[in-house]
């Protein structure tokens, strides 16, 4: 029977990669760049092969070395069988260990040459221009071409998907970190698009900005966004998020399935994360199976790390600064005791950068809401942010500016710019807008910890003395006292949704106000001695097991 994604895309024919497989070709032979005819490329054959004529132009032409071109009849063979192992060595080893030895700073051979000489199935060729964009994304420099040329790959790639999705049969069955990366990777370009886009019309570059003009559904963020939630409603993944037993065939039955659809809510979460849309981020991930003991974001290190990265941030700016500090200390933890992705992936800095942020963002909400939290964690913080951590607890607004730049989202804006206000442009107003308002609720905040250290010195105290030792007056020391009770009063989410939670006050005083009096509790909540014991001896097992292992 003919494959589906055959009908859907044309009938394919496989060349030469076979036949490297099965040893009856040597090495690759050169190719064409696609714009020549079979003449043209007949008569410079002729003309290499005698030695005495030089050509009077230089011919560029993509050389496929002996090893990718095995490599890629590997590929083609395992996309044929659906053998999920075999392409999941093939992506996580030998293509990194090909991209590091061969090309580091250079392209990848172009689609052309490979269907010349490898095979012009679609499906393949799709799927290798995926890496071959993505290679250039991250080891060297994105033209404008590169950029649409990525843009309308993806379009016939997701188009492709979500018509096999709604079919009930799938054309193709890759490895969980494939799916995560094409989904992620996907995102990735249409926010270096769009600050791409500004920066190219801030500097007047008018070739670039005549590009822009002439291509408007080029990483449109409506479509980008209608992309993504077709995925999720084609693979039914909410269906199964709500109860994984119920149900029969599509997420329930295929791994595939259900991690497109979850990937694609998770690209949604960031997705409204960057347009600044905090509230509707968290509502894309309702379902998401954070109460199962194994929950499917664990199988991609990368994708654990986006969901508490993006999560957090939602909460640091949501003012849940509990949930915040809870979330980053549970990712961070993991982090800790695991190697997180492989070395050789091109997400393996990305990845390292992203847990730098989050101890920034910790330390944001812990300025802004102080509590215990894990002392491995302390322990770091002391060790690598303590001058940080003390200009923060001193209402430093400069750095409070400049770790909340460092560790945010790099926000873009929905909408494209008037090309025709040059002049009045400003490139950086996506994220001067959300520090803005990050920065003003700081500022309401900026003298709580102060007033807080000076009230855990007393049971009660008079408003005037308290007012004194402030540096305020009494109206003044009034109205921080009020901003304290409202502003330590969150939401706390223990069970349930992300945006679930009880009303609880985070204080770490607890206070009245009795005519000119200030009745002051500071007692903290002391730990249970067994939960002490069962901490220490759980690290001792994992050191263990470590020690074991090494």
């Amino acid at each position: 029977l003919k494959p589906r994604w055959l009908e859907l895309l044309g009938s394919g024919r496989s060349r030469n990669a076979l036949g490297a497989l099965s040893g009856g070709r040597g090495s690759a032979a050169m190719a064409a760049d696609g714009k020549k005819t079979a003449r043209q490329l007949a008569d410079e054959e002729e003309s290499d092969s005698d030695a005495s004529e030089v050509p009077l132009e230089p011919v560029r032409r993509d050389t496929i070395p002996s090893a990718v071109d095995h490599f890629l009849g590997q590929l083609l063979e395992a996309l044929k069988k659906r053998a999920i192992p075999e392409l999941h060595k093939l992506y996580e080893d030998t293509y990194n260990k090909l991209t590091s030895d061969l090309y580091s700073n250079k392209k990848w051979p172009q689609a052309d040459a490979v269907k010349e000489q490898v095979s012009d199935e679609p499906l393949f060729l799709i799927l290798y221009k995926e890496l071959y964009y993505r290679h250039i994304y991250a080891r060297l420099s994105v033209s404008l071409e590169d950029r649409r040329g990525s843009w309308e790959n993806y379009c016939k790639l997701l188009d492709l998907i979500i018509s096999d999705l709604e079919s009930g049969e799938l054309s193709m069955l890759l490895p969980a970190q494939w799916l995560w990366d094409m989904t992620d990777e996907f995102v990735y370009h249409y926010q270096t698009f769009c600050m791409m886009r500004g920066k190219a019309i801030k500097a007047q570059k008018e070739n670039d900005v005549a590009f822009f003009r002439d291509n408007p559904d080029v990483w449109k963020t409506t479509t980008v966004l209608t992309y993504l939630h077709r995925l999720v409603r084609a693979s039914k993944v909410e269906s199964y998020l709500s109860d994984k037993t119920s149900g029969s065939g599509g997420p329930f039955s295929c791994e595939t399935t259900r991690l497109l659809g979850y990937f694609s809510l998770m690209q949604l979460l960031r997705v409204h994360s960057l347009l600044g849309d905090y509230h509707l981020a968290m509502r894309t991930i309702q379902r998401i199976d954070m109460q199962e003991e194994v929950p499917l974001f664990c199988k991609i290190p990368a994708c654990h790390v986006t969901l508490y990265y993006y999560m957090g941030f939602a909460y640091l700016m949501m003012r849940r600064y509990a949930d915040a500090i809870r979330t980053f200390s549970e990712i961070l933890v993991f982090l800790s005791k695991t190697s997180g992705v492989n070395h050789m992936s091109y997400q393996f800095d990305a990845m390292s950068k992203k847990q730098d942020q989050m101890y920034a963002l910790m330390l944001i909400a812990l300025a802004l809401s102080p509590r215990q939290i894990d002392e491995s964690l302390e322990k770091t913080i002391r060790d690598k942010h303590g001058e940080k951590q003390a200009r923060l607890r001193g209402g430093e607004e400069l750095c409070f500016e400049e770790l909340f730049s460092y560790a945010c989202p790099k926000f873009v804006s929905a909408a494209p710019p008037d090309y025709e206000a040059n002049e009045t442009f400003n490139a950086n107003e996506a994220h001067q807008r959300q520090l803005h308002l990050f920065l003003q609720e700081m500022r309401q905040q900026q003298l709580l910890p102060r007033i807080g250290a000076y009230m855990k010195l007393y049971t009660a105290i008079t408003t005037s003395k308290l007012a004194q030792l402030c540096d305020m007056d009494t109206d003044a020391l009034r109205d921080q006292l009020m901003c304290v009770m409202h502003k330590t009063s969150q939401k706390v989410r223990s069970v349930g949704a992300p945006l679930d939670g009880e009303p609880s006050h985070c204080s770490e005083v607890e206070f009245y106000l009795d005519g000119d009096m200030v009745h002051i509790n500071a007692q903290r909540i002391e730990r249970d001695h067994g939960e002490v014991f069962l901490e220490q001896i759980l690290k001792f097992q994992d050191l263990l097991k470590k020690m074991e292992r090494g």
